[in-house]
């Protein structure tokens, strides 16, 4: 188990708040993918394609803040920088930033960042808070209950003992 810091998306090679702001430049002010490429520092040519399987991947992936997606509304994937546009938009108004100017919500994305992933626990399937206990899971004691099979360096197959 890992307690990653609130501004690390988890099983994301980027820090949020850049998946964030690369998406709001690309959907909302139109600027190209190289062009938000280079502003990353990233040297290479090439459009940067990680651009398109996330605004894909904004609010219907549980790992890009899918949990919010049904919440929201979004129950497909945005094909189109429009459809990108209206996801973000969405998040950006869950987040209370989004008719605001660009210069303030880039200004604030890390903040929104911040609160968005703040106490949640992800499992790759789906995001709670970390307050609650895991849905459809009870709460309760494991006491009482039978054995489980531990296996051990001698016998990785053996089970409880009879």
């Amino acid at each position: 188990m890992s307690r990653l810091p609130d501004w690390l998306h988890p099983w994301r090679w980027y820090a949020a708040t850049v998946i964030v702001e690369t998406l709001y430049r690309h959907v909302i002010l139109r600027e190209t993918a190289r062009a938000i490429g280079a502003r990353c520092g990233r040297g290479d040519r090439q459009e940067w394609r990680s651009l398109r399987r996330w605004r894909a991947q904004l609010l219907v992936s549980p790992t890009l803040w899918g949990w919010l997606g049904s919440r929201l509304g979004i129950r497909k994937a945005a094909e189109t920088r429009q459809q990108g546009q209206a996801h973000l938009t969405r998040w950006l108004g869950e987040m209370r930033l989004a008719w605001e100017s660009p210069a303030k919500v880039l200004g604030a994305l890390a903040v929104a960042v911040r609160s968005s992933l703040n106490g949640l626990v992800h499992d790759r399937h789906s995001a709670w808070p970390a307050t609650q206990f895991r849905p459809g899971t009870d709460g309760g004691s494991p006491s009482g209950a039978k054995p489980t099979a531990v296996p051990t360096e001698e016998d990785p197959v053996r089970g409880p003992p009879s």
